[in-house]
């Protein structure tokens, strides 16, 4: 699953990068008009709350979901405009695969960018606010949040962004059929992650 991600993500990248071109002679800093920024991501989940509620034999008792794994992977498409040269705003989708449980969300969110400098070069704040909603198995729809700083960069004609965030996922009572004790559970659970990102802006 990893390696296919990658290939897609690899894919929007390649395709996209022969427009890259066009744009530059009419914004060659990269912070005019409109944006549409693919990007690439791993996480890492320190920290994820469980509130569990397992129901056997009609009695509620309760248990703890500890089936999964703290890597994410995902890829993202941002489409937004420069209201100004150190202020953009959009919006944008993800594909999110994660390790354990297997499951596939899909990041739908206003995607924000502040910009220290109208340079070339810049560091900036970015955050994303949405929702999740459910691709495939395991995992219900909910609230979605990256908050997080970057920096704007050239390598030769073609910019890119690299970012380091903190992302939150809650995520509403969802089913497991298959937890360890045997008995169908009901689970949400608040995720806590930090993000690697790199994207390229076109």
């Amino acid at each position: 699953m990893k390696i296919r991600f990658l290939i897609l993500a690899l894919s929007i990248l390649t395709l996209s990068s022969a427009q890259a071109q066009t744009r530059q002679n009419r914004d060659p800093n990269k912070n005019e008009d409109l944006y549409f920024i693919p990007e690439i991501r791993i996480g890492y989940g320190f920290l994820d709350t469980n509130n569990p509620m397992v129901k056997a034999a009609g009695t509620p008792i309760k248990a703890t979901y500890d089936n999964y794994t703290p890597m994410s992977y995902s890829a993202f498409l941002n489409f937004g405009y420069h209201f100004t040269p150190l202020y953009s705003a959009g919006i944008g989708v993800g594909l999110m695969q994660y390790s354990g449980p297997k499951s596939t969300s899909l990041p739908t969110y206003l995607d924000f960018r502040g910009y220290l400098s109208d340079a070339k070069n810049t560091p900036f704040a970015f955050a994303k606010i949405g929702v999740c909603l459910q691709w495939w198995k395991t995992f219900t729809p909910g609230s979605w949040t990256t908050l997080g700083v970057g920096y704007k960069f050239f390598s030769g004609k073609q910019c890119f962004t690299a970012a380091l965030g903190y992302e939150f996922k809650h995520i509403t009572p969802w089913n497991d059929l298959t937890t360890e004790i045997g008995h169908i559970g009901e689970y949400s659970l608040n995720r806590h992650s930090l993000t690697f990102t790199l994207g390229m802006v076109l």
